[in-house]
């Protein structure tokens, strides 16, 4: 083997539009619509290697452009793949290739190996108490033991956590994201101890309070039980650490970024969980970084439970775990029947349908929205949040005069 043989000869992309899993699809299409339009990269070596990789196209920590992905052609792969200005699924695809073409497994060109098997969690979006209870009762039942989920103020989240808990068995757990929206310490105290103390599924509370209040996120921490979890970065690291104003962080971005931040998480003794969204490639590439890394000890966020598909031909979670693959490069086997039948146009767009967003306040009142826009009214203190009994109901266009009229009427 010689470095010409890790001379790049050819970058494709493919956009694909992978279809959302029937059991969550209705929320999903509403909230995240654009997650199912996946760009899948190929690289191609001079030996003969190939790579694949994936980027969500409206949702990735960066993206390259079909000239800038071209102008790499005729370079040596092993002079990009730590270059996280690639994007998501060309990077990806390179540590792929060049992984294969040494007969190396990904983790082993990222770092030591620490773990053989690493924790990931199902995710889902905010649902009405039976439908967050299905999706915990899947998750469990296809080997996860955990599950985040999105709490918000526009339903009972205490009738959802109620749902989940009687759905599974005692050993799952709940990581609840609030993004902010429990405004301040005043609101998020008594409530997060009083979740404490009535649902023990509860493991760790990922921004309760907006992340930049630092007096504010340490003086929750010292008055609750449960961690809290922060994104890296959001007050700067140094901060956070200094200040004490969360348990563990929250790391994504490509791989220079990845191991840097997990790098400076280790030495703080502080433990983190992986957000790296995507189908089972997306899922595998976090296993890989999640392998090198000791404080990798929080279930990584891939999202992979959307998907109809993984794109893989296997995919196991036991346990809660995935096992760290030890074949080269992604050390999976991609099933190109079902990458073929996602196809798309290269520059398809996704149309997004009409919405109906009704919120049901506790005292019998309703108001209506055309979108999900009611959440920036909530996070700036002009609702009341987590009022008990409050619920919300969400309409996707469905072509029907019925609800031609009604959003015409609202809106329009």
């Amino acid at each position: 083997m010689s470095s010409n043989d890790f001379t790049i000869t050819a970058i494709e992309r493919w956009r694909l539009d992978v279809p959302f899993h029937d059991r969550c699809a209705h929320t999903v299409e509403i909230r995240v619509p654009g997650w199912s339009v996946v760009d899948l990269y190929r690289v191609t070596l001079a030996s003969g290697a190939m790579g694949v990789g994936e980027t969500l196209e409206n949702y990735t920590w960066g993206k390259i452009g079909d000239e800038g992905a071209q102008q790499h052609v005729g370079r040596n792969a092993w002079d990009l793949i730590w270059d996280d200005e690639l994007g998501a699924g060309l990077q990806m695809a390179l540590f792929d290739a060049v992984g294969k073409n040494a007969g190396v497994p990904i983790h082993r060109l990222l770092g030591t190996q620490y773990r053989e098997d690493c924790p990931v969690s199902w995710w889902a979006q905010d649902m009405e108490p039976l439908l967050w209870a299905r999706e915990a009762a899947s998750a469990e039942r296809l080997g996860f033991t955990t599950m985040k989920v999105k709490a918000r103020p526009w339903f009972d989240l205490e009738d959802q956590l109620e749902a989940v808990t009687e759905a599974t068995s005692d050993h799952f757990q709940l990581d609840a994201d609030f993004n902010g929206l429990l405004l301040g310490v005043d609101v998020a105290v008594p409530m997060l101890k009083r979740l404490e103390e009535t649902f023990p599924i509860l493991a760790i509370f990922e921004s309760p309070i907006p992340q930049e209040d630092v007096a504010g996120n340490a003086a929750l921490r010292s008055k609750i039980a449960n961690p809290i979890a922060m994104h890296f970065g959001n007050p700067p690291v140094m901060t956070a650490i200094r200040e004490g104003v969360c348990d563990g962080f929250v790391i994504g971005g490509g791989a220079s970024r990845v191991l840097r931040d997990g790098t400076l998480a280790d030495h703080a003794k502080m433990p983190f969980w992986l957000q790296l969204v995507g189908t089972g490639l997306t899922t595998m590439w976090s296993v890989h970084l999640g392998a090198v890394l000791s404080q990798a000890r929080w279930p990584a966020i891939p999202g992979v439970n959307i998907y109809s598909h993984t794109l893989l031909k296997e995919f196991t979670i036991s346990g809660g775990h995935a096992r760290v693959p030890d074949g080269p490069g992604l050390g999976v086997e991609v099933d190109w029947d079902a990458v073929e039948g996602f196809r798309v146009d290269p520059d398809y767009r996704k149309p997004q349908p009409r919405e109906i967003h009704t919120i049901f306040w506790p005292d019998g009142r309703q108001t209506q929205y055309k979108d999900g826009g009611y959440r920036a009214d909530f996070l700036a203190g002009k609702l009341p949040v987590f009022l008990p009994g409050i619920r919300l109901e969400r309409r996707l266009d469905d072509g029907s005069d019925e609800f031609d009229r009604i959003w015409t009427e609202r809106f329009g």
